[in-house]
C-alpha cells in the first residue's frame, strides 16, 4: 500500500503543517488536539519531552475519533539547554529573538502516529541546526510588530520574513517549518508494513 494513500487525521490546527501535508499530496482531516500544553509536566532531554508532547496529542484525537490515522506533531527551540515554544507576548518574542542573535540554536520536532482502532502507534523526532546572523533592536521590533512571531516556536517563521534572521542549517528545512517530512515518510512506510487502514 502506498504511504501516500494513507487519509490521516492531522491532531494540529498549524497552518504551515497544514501546507507542508499539501505540498506532498497528503489526504487529510483536521481535528485539533484539546491538549493544553502548559499544563503537562514533562521531564527529559528536551527531544523527549517534543516526542511525549506529539504522542499526547496525536491519542487525544485517536480517542475522540475512534478509527483512523491519527498525526501529532510538535515543534520548539532550544538553545543552552533552555526550552523555547511560542511567546505569550511581544516582550516575551523580543527577549527570545534576542537571544538567538548571532548564535545556534536546534529546532527539535515530535512526530507520532497512532492508530485510533488499534492504538498501535509510533513516535520520532527530528533535530535541525539554525544559525541566526546578527539582528539588531530594530529589526527585531519591526519583525514582531510585523505579528509574525506570534504563535511560532521561537518567536520566528522560516519560511517567513524570519528567513532574513537565517544565515545558514543543518538539517531538514521542514522541520523548521513544522513537520519533517522525510521522518514522518518513514514513519507512514513503517506503518504500511504493520498493518493497512
Amino acid at each position: 500500500m502506498n504511504y501516500l494513500e494513507n487519509e490521516l487525521i492531522l491532531a494540529s490546527a498549524s497552518p504551515r503543517r497544514k501546507e507542508l501535508l499539501e505540498q506532498i499530496g497528503m489526504k487529510f482531516i483536521i481535528i485539533p488536539s484539546k491538549v493544553d500544553e502548559d499544563k503537562i509536566e514533562l521531564e527529559g532531554e528536551p527531544h523527549e519531552k517534543t516526542k511525549t508532547l506529539a504522542l499526547t496529542k496525536a491519542k487525544d484525537v485517536a480517542e475522540r475519533v475512534k478509527k483512523g490515522l491519527v498525526l501529532g506533531a510538535d515543534t520548539i527551540v532550544v538553545i543552552d539547554g533552555k526550552i523555547y515554544g511560542k511567546p505569550t507576548n511581544a516582550q516575551h518574542a523580543y527577549e527570545m529573538l534576542k537571544s538567538l542573535s548571532g548564535r545556534r540554536h536546534q529546532v527539535i520536532t515530535g512526530v507520532a502516529l497512532v492508530d485510533a482502532a488499534s492504538g498501535f502507534y509510533l513516535a520520532d523526532y527530528e533535530k535541525t541546526d539554525v544559525y541566526f546572523g546578527y539582528i539588531d533592536d530594530d529589526e527585531i521590533w519591526e519583525y514582531i510588530n510585523s505579528g509574525e512571531a506570534m504563535g511560532k516556536a521561537g518567536a520566528y517563521a522560516i519560511q517567513g520574513k524570519g528567513a532574513l534572521f537565517v544565515e545558514r542549517i543543518n538539517g531538514c528545512y521542514s522541520n523548521v517549518v513544522g513537520l519533517p517530512i522525510f521522518l514522518l515518510k518513514k514513519m507512514l512506510k513503517k506503518f504500511c508494513k504493520k498493518e493497512e487502514f
